[in-house]
């Protein structure tokens, strides 16, 4: 399939080459190692047992080939069914990466059938790649693409420029093919091979020990994916990390991924509350919550969060100015009118790049029939554009209903109450919440808002006891998944509370699992940052921090704060200010963002900067000390780094 997508990317070339005229910006070149990689007899695979091979290929990539790409700091650049091209930084972070691979699906085979083995074939060149849109082209691809064809199932083939990059500096011999000619590349191409007996006995390399990848297996893609009840709450549904001292738990790592860029992306406007004075009503609010959380259950969609869309509540914008503003391909925007007898909806899809209304629909329902409203609504979206993404994947079945409509109306309003932040608000939705839950002692949702309300009065010192406010919220937590396994927000809400207790096994196995059910859970992505930072993988919490920006491109301050860290002990200070200036900016008195902004200025030269913040923080908190800053990270190496850091930055 990649040898077809290749001949399909030089036709692309030549074409844009054709099409070029000296009125558009230069072409971007840059060098790059380039992995290309697919299955060996997928279409065999598939025609024996579609969906059983479907599942497996899911869970290498979610399991295992996702996480090693993001160690070694790749990119994955495209999928293409049982393909897939990846970028990466340099060729030894490529092989060891491949081979890293090729061993872990090795070991994922023992015990399976030969006839329902997946094995792979992954090619490898180093080259000149013009980069664009996110995509990648070139003779460099190509080449890739034909080793790929060239190698032994379950082995590596390389370029001779590859080889001569590694061969100092990885404990790898490699088999010389010789002189290749292959399709569509004038010269040939001298190759060379790493046969699978070859890699099972290559010495553990030490770009693998990387702690957050390998400890006791916990490492896992953040990608390829809050839930209904997370996004109609809005921001209160995230609720800023630990303390930088956890409680109890040992630390356990894993690592992530920016999702792929071919995502289709979608945002959903804050629908308009018609006959509702100031055009502001919880239900419509909640309704979008909905919309936008079932849209995430699909693996091809990226969907902006509701903290991402609420600045246009209240507005008009145009369709392509919002495809501007937030860098998505579609909008829904629609309006709500709500009777004691009747719901009224009207919704349009746009294609804001054609300015084509693609769909749009009116419905009128009795109050008892929403939630289908809601699943045809999303059916329909999705419908209109699967034709327009590629192989658009089933999603789930939306979340379980109540037998209740006035507990589903007590948990809207508990949420629109959490969104203010307020201590008497909180108070309010606790008794919304009990009352829900006391209504309809099965819905779900009723104790994931009950365990906010803990878990956000913990925070706040809303309560005189905030280790049992968070036991409450734990407890509250397993109670939801109990009654509903699929819904996304329990789960999120349990890894928000086990990341609190500093239990990071746990809490990364409750987010993996709220972002498998969807995959554009913001408050899910944004818990991995903190978690990933802490257990002393910087580069995955970079990349989920990058990830999150694309749902919602203002970051809750705690999660900016923790990203913010991540890049400084990444050597990124600059991107470290990016992230910490706008928190400082209308936060000045927030302790930790100013610190960690007064290290990023100094990491990057501006001492000036540095020293006039660090004064700053010394007048207005005379008591800090840089002794606990940081306890949470536990590499030791790490808080050395970022004590020094201090000391560099005059604190």
């Amino acid at each position: 399939m990649l040898l077809k997508l290749a001949d399909r990317i030089g036709a692309l070339q030549r074409l844009r080459r054709q099409s070029t005229t000296t009125a558009e910006k230069p072409v971007e070149r840059r060098l790059a190692a380039i992995v290309a990689a697919d299955v060996v007899g997928y279409s065999r695979l598939m025609g024996a047992d579609e969906t059983g091979t479907l599942r497996a290929l899911q869970a290498h990539r979610r399991e295992l080939i996702d996480p090693k790409i993001a160690v070694h700091r790749g990119r994955i650049v495209k999928t293409t069914g049982d393909g897939i091209l990846v970028e990466f930084p340099s060729a030894v972070e490529a092989v060891a990466s491949a081979i890293a691979i090729q061993r872990g699906v090795a070991s994922r085979n023992k015990g399976v059938a030969e006839d329902k083995r997946l094995t792979f074939r992954i090619g490898i060149n180093v080259g000149d790649i013009i980069s664009e849109a996110g995509d990648i082209f070139g003779d460099g691809v190509n080449v890739a693409a034909r080793l790929e064809g060239l190698c032994e199932p379950g082995g590596l083939c390389i370029s001779r420029a590859v080889r001569d990059q590694v061969r100092d500096k990885l404990p790898v011999t490699f088999d010389d093919l010789g002189e290749q000619q292959v399709k569509n590349i004038a010269r040939p191409v001298r190759a060379f091979s790493l046969a699978p007996q070859s890699i099972a006995a290559i010495p553990e390399l030490s770009s693998e020990r990387h702690p957050a990848a390998m400890r006791r297996g916990r490492t896992w893609v953040i990608l390829a994916f809050a839930a209904s009840l997370l996004a109609a709450a809005v921001t209160m549904w995230w609720v800023a990390g630990p303390p930088f001292a956890p409680r109890r738990g040992e630390p356990a790592s894993a690592t992530s991924v920016p999702i792929t860029e071919a995502r289709a992306s979608i945002a959903v406007l804050p629908l308009e509350a018609l006959g509702v004075e100031g055009g502001s009503d919880y239900f419509a609010d909640g309704l979008t919550g909905e919309i936008i959380a079932a849209l995430g259950r699909f693996r091809d969609l990226s969907v902006m969060s509701l903290g991402a869309v609420f600045g246009y509540k209240g507005k008009h914008p145009q369709p392509a100015e919002v495809g501007h503003d937030l860098k998505v391909r579609y909008v829904v925007e629609g309006f709500v009118r709500r009777g004691p007898e009747r719901i009224r909806v009207s919704l349009s899809l746009t294609d804001t790049n054609r300015n084509a209304v693609l769909w749009s629909e009116k419905y009128e329902a009795e109050p008892k029939d929403i939630f289908a409203v809601q699943d045809d609504i999303t059916r329909r979206i999705s419908g209109a554009l699967a034709v327009r993404v590629t192989s658009l994947e089933l999603a789930r079945s939306a979340a379980k209903p109540p037998n209740n409509l006035e507990a589903y109306d007590l948990v809207l309003r508990g949420r629109a109450l959490l969104s203010r932040l307020t201590r008497s608000g909180n108070a309010q939705a606790r008794g919304l919440f009990e009352r829900a839950m006391a209504l309809d002692p099965n819905y779900a949702p009723a104790y994931v808002g009950l365990g906010l309300v803990n878990l956000l009065a913990s925070n706040t010192g809303w309560t005189e006891d905030p280790v049992e406010a968070r036991e409450r919220a734990e407890k509250l937590a397993q109670k939801a998944i109990a009654l509903d396994d699929l819904s996304s927000s329990a789960h999120a809400l349990l890894g928000a509370v086990t990341v609190h207790f500093g239990d990071y096994d746990r809490a990364l196995d409750e987010l993996k699992r709220a972002i498998d059910l969807n995959g554009s859970d913001a408050q899910s992505y944004g818990g991995l940052v903190t978690v990933l930072l802490y257990t002393g993988d910087p580069a995955g919490a970079i990349a989920a921090g990058e990830t999150l920006t694309q749902f919602q491109p203002e970051l809750p301050d705690g999660t900016a704060l923790h990203l913010g860290m991540a890049y400084v002990l990444a050597d990124r200070g600059a991107d470290a200010i990016r992230i910490l200036e706008p928190v400082v900016g209308h936060n000045p008195r927030d302790l930790y963002a100013s610190v960690m902004l007064a290290v990023a200025y100094a990491a990057v030269g501006r001492q000036q900067q540095a020293d006039e913040l660090a004064k700053a923080v010394r007048q207005r908190f005379p008591t800090f000390s840089r002794d606990g800053f940081g306890s949470a990270l536990r590499d030791p190496s790490l808080r050395a780094k970022l004590d020094h850091a201090l000391e560099a930055a005059g604190l």
